[in-house]
């Protein structure tokens, strides 16, 4: 293969649409263009017409434009270019004059440079240029497009995910219950639920799913649809943690678990009784304001892959009115301040004792209000989740 041939065989293909009256003009500038290594396919207009059929039925890389032409012009061929078409197609200018003032107009209505035909060393170079912004522009959009998309999805998940929680908090005898969760993405792995048992009995449940986002999301989902499952079969708590434990395991996979905090409330008696895998501490306040519990965790969380599966202790609490339990993540607990301080468990309880005789889903707000303004707007850095736990009294 000779030079030559070598040299065809590596030039870039550029299609190049010139916009030129001057068949010898025409020929120069694809000479100093093809001298610049590249392959052309070139077509010559001179019309709006021309123009027009051009641009609708081929695809071009690059537009050059002589400004006067007999009844055409540069800046009508820019306007069908730009406002008419809409193309996205790099637009130069190459004209033999053009004022000063029509230069600029011409660069505010889209054209990309002028070039006088005098000066042609600045052609390829400027071509080159031209030729990586339309790249540039073109990588652009598509990645503006794909962060609406996914935008777009993001805001579906999370739509989806807050109607997994419950609507509206629990109407039970003698309680005052409230909660709420505010993910750090769109989409997070806490968990909260409300799940009516038999013999007026509630089911109080949190959870959180190690990370946070989609994944965790919809590992969430699964786990409050397997907990919803195993509490309708009217089974012990420690034995519905156990079984959802077995369940899970496979969606969990080798890298992810759950922690898990279940109550069940019972208004005839007026109890609270727990289990508790992994998840960090409650609290019950009571109405001194005192720590009467603390409800610790009982066994490893759900679905590690290194742990042993144990058969947690139900414990019991009698409640008694004025006493106040708050479930939390740690989330809350983790939350750091500007000067990375720990938000830690003696704000939550202090939070619940300067509240504790307000409504429970003020306590709730009053609580992510004071974990909020602690981080002194630094971004959140977990999924935050609480629900409130108030017991006024047997009914009567």
């Amino acid at each position: 293969m000779s030079n030559d041939e070598r040299g065809a065989a590596s030039a870039k293909k550029l299609r190049v649409l010139l916009v030129e009256d001057s068949p010898f003009d025409a020929e120069l500038l694809a000479a100093r263009i093809g001298g610049g290594g590249y392959d052309l396919a070139v077509r010559r207009v001179q019309t709006a017409d021309e123009l027009h059929d051009a641009l609708e039925k081929e695809t071009w890389d690059i537009i050059l434009s002589d400004h006067n032409m007999p009844g055409f012009s540069s800046t009508e061929a820019l306007a069908i270019v730009k406002k008419e078409m809409h193309l996205d197609i790099p637009f130069l200018i190459v004209s033999g004059s053009i004022g000063e003032e029509l230069a600029v107009e011409s660069m505010r209505a889209g054209a990309s440079d002028y070039i006088l035909k005098d000066n042609l060393a600045r052609l390829v170079p400027a071509i080159e240029r031209e030729l990586r912004d339309a790249v540039e522009r073109r990588e652009l959009r598509k990645a503006e497009k794909a962060l609406v998309v996914q935008q777009e999805q993001m805001r579906i998940a999370r739509d989806i995910q807050q109607r997994l929680f419950p609507a509206s908090a629990p109407s039970l005898p003698g309680f005052d219950i409230a909660g709420a969760s505010h993910p750090a993405d769109a989409t997070g792995g806490d968990y909260f639920d409300y799940i009516p048992l038999a013999s007026q009995r509630l089911a109080v449940v949190i959870g959180d799913v190690s990370g946070h986002g989609v994944g965790a999301a919809l590992l969430m989902a699964d786990t409050r649809e397997a907990l919803r499952a195993l509490a309708s079969t009217g089974a012990d708590p420690r034995e519905n943690l156990m079984r959802a434990d077995k369940l899970l395991r496979h969606d969990f996979g080798d890298e992810q678990f759950i922690t898990l905090l279940f109550a069940l409330l019972d208004p005839v008696v007026g109890t609270l009784s727990y289990v508790s895998a992994g998840h960090p501490s409650g609290y019950i306040i009571d109405q001194s304001g005192g720590i009467k519990r603390t409800l610790s965790a009982q066994c490893p969380a759900l679905c590690l892959p290194t742990a042993t599966p144990c058969v947690p202790p139900l414990a019991m609490i009698q409640l008694a009115p004025g006493d106040v339990a708050v479930l939390l993540t740690d989330g809350v607990l983790e939350a750091f301040s500007g000067s990375s301080e720990e938000y830690g468990a003696d704000r939550v309880c202090e939070v619940i004792r300067a509240h504790r005789d307000k409504p429970a889903a003020e306590i709730v707000e009053q609580l992510f209000k004071s974990v909020q303004e602690f981080g002194d707007s630094q971004p959140q850095q977990d999924d935050i989740t609480a629900v409130i736990i108030k017991y006024t009294g047997k009914p009567a």
